[in-house]
């Protein structure tokens, strides 16, 4: 028996090694896009096209001929190391119901058994090179025939159309595996699910290799939570070997062992182990199968935020291998720009992968999402780049000093900086469009600083004491060229024309706050927002009479 830990562990080398040569494969695709000569006339594209590729499936072999020399030992071991693992394990359950299995684990049968599983494993590694050979040659011959059309057309230039070939690349990779269903995968992706496959599989023929030599017919299959749904409806119970039992349903009929789709199918973690009616106690206690669903949807959602990390990661290695690769600035700076871009992406990615985790008390793989390749350099590349993109975003929505980092930023939210919330405010109505970036930050924060010493502490015409201002209060006070609700201009107020609607303005009803469509509003505790106005020939300033916050103000 192998543990539900043991065999999603059990490709991780492997997949290192996949994910090394496959990292590598792009960045010399993406070197070999930004020096070709796309200038080259049509009568000798073909040709010079002809002998780089030729250097590229050159190169492409030589890092395969090597993954594979290093894959066939890790094969190798891996196979015995884990079958050993489940015989073993089994043994021992044999030993403790008195059964001696020495004989039996020396059988030719079982060695027989491993042998194939290791032979099938090498002829997956050698169809998975020729896969990556094919799918690295069709991906150059794509990409840089769609450049020199563009290029020879004249419509593009000749860094417009490398850019767009890099920016392909680092966006689709290479698809190496292509399955009969037409459908295709990351090497990393298919190693994984044929080796824990292929493993299970070898490792199941021998426990019932050894089950027959012992006389035993029962098997318990282990359970674990987060099953897929198909197999949580038989994981955890004890089944026939040969269906002769009238107790137990049989173990291929009902755990439909032996297909893709079963019992130690594709990416199955169930295992069984010997089990002996009277005597064993039973291993497994039921899951609760709503429980054991709901951790299913999660793993599927935390497997596809791992997916796109390290699909991210692949495309910054592609930016990084043509960017250090090419000699025009201007090119440079155009991928940079993304390199700095997708950077930030990354980075958003883990933290929503981390806040997942920790929302739903999942464990989080760091494994699953590293890009061997993606080594120690890239990854600086990409902090240093996403502080790039971070503080020039900032500087786009007009805060000319911004935080250095986006770590400065977000431990400045963790303390619950003042200056943080504000800038948080400042950004959010800058993005809704209520005023323009050209505004700035500084301005903005003078106001809001203006508006706390003149505005707040003054007492209404009708005895209320203003406290403060909602986020909404200042937009007002700022006015836009085109209001993102009504499409047309919106006036500020001069703050000294506020402060005379509120001392000395005509004090209206207060009313009850609805939408546009005549729903009433509440505020975080339930309670219907309530609204009261103040008016002058000038303007008008509404205000939440119960808390004495400023809401917002119109000029006349």
């Amino acid at each position: 028996m192998l543990t539900p830990q043991t065999l999603q562990k059990l490709p991780d080398d492997l997949i290192d090694l996949v994910s090394e040569v496959q990292t590598d494969i792009i960045k010399s695709i993406a070197k070999k896009l930004v020096k070709a000569d796309y200038l080259t006339p049509s009568a000798e594209w073909q040709l010079y096209k002809a002998s780089q590729l030729k250097m590229s499936t050159k190169e492409i072999t030589a890092m395969l001929a090597e993954f594979t020399g290093k894959s066939k030992r890790q094969i190798s071991k891996l196979y015995t190391d884990a079958c050993k693992e489940a015989i073993n394990n089994d043994a021992k359950i044999y030993r403790t119901y008195g059964k001696d299995c020495s004989a039996a684990l020396r059988s030719v049968a079982l060695s027989n058994t491993l042998k194939a599983g290791v032979k099938n494993a090498n002829g997956m590694t050698k169809n998975l090179c020729k896969s990556m050979v094919e799918s690295s040659q069709a991906t150059v011959t794509h990409l840089m025939d769609k450049a020199w059309l563009k290029v020879q057309s004249g419509a593009f230039t000749y860094q417009d159309a490398i850019y767009d070939a890099v920016v392909e690349l680092a966006k689709q990779g290479i698809a190496t595996v292509t399955y009969p269903s037409g459908k295709t995968d990351w090497a990393d992706v298919a190693v994984r699910r044929a080796v824990m496959t292929g493993i299970s599989q070898t490792a199941g023929q021998m426990q019932l290799d050894l089950a027959a030599e012992m006389d035993c017919d029962l098997v318990e299959v282990t359970a674990h939570m987060g099953a897929r749904p198909s197999h949580a409806l038989w994981q955890g119970k004890v089944y026939s070997i040969s269906g002769k039992s009238k107790k137990y349903p049989k173990l291929s009929t009902a755990t439909g062992y032996g297909t893709g789709d079963g019992l130690k199918g594709w990416n199955c973690r169930h295992d069984f182990y010997p089990f002996f009616e009277g005597i064993s106690e039973r291993a497994n206690l039921p899951v609760d199968v709503t429980e054991n669903n709901r951790q299913y949807e999660l793993s599927q959602k935390q497997r596809a935020m791992e997916r796109s990390i390290r699909a991210t990661k692949r495309r910054l290695a592609a930016y990084d291998g043509a960017i250090s690769e090419t000699e025009d600035e201007v090119l440079k700076r155009r991928l940079q720009n993304q390199f700095e871009r997708h950077s930030a992406i990354l980075k958003t990615k883990e933290k929503r992968l981390s806040e997942f985790c920790d929302t739903n008390d999942l464990y989080s793989e760091k494994d699953r999402v590293r890009v061997v390749g993606f080594n120690k350099s890239v990854s600086q590349k990409a902090v240093y780049g996403n502080n790039r993109y971070f503080v020039k975003q900032m500087k786009s929505y007009g805060i000319e000093n911004p935080p250095k980092s986006l770590d400065i930023f977000e431990n400045m939210k963790y303390n619950n900086s003042p200056e943080c919330k504000l800038m948080n405010a400042y950004i959010t109505s800058v993005k809704k469009g209520k005023f323009s970036p050209l505004v700035g930050y500084d301005h903005y924060k003078k106001l809001h600083n203006e508006i706390n010493n003149s505005l707040v502490g003054l007492t209404t015409t009708n005895g209320i004491e203003i406290t403060g201002q909602s986020d909404h209060f200042i937009e007002r006070v700022i006015g836009v060229i085109k209001d993102p609700d009504t499409g047309k201009k919106r006036l500020g107020v001069e703050l000294q024309d506020i402060q005379d609607a509120l001392t000395n303005g005509k004090a209206m009803k207060p009313k009850i706050s609805r939408d546009k469509n005549g729903n009433i509003l509440y505020d975080e505790d339930g309670k219907p927002k309530i609204s009261q106005l103040f008016v002058t020939d000038k303007c008008a300033v509404s205000i939440n009479p119960e808390t004495g916050v400023l809401i917002q103000c119109n000029p006349k």
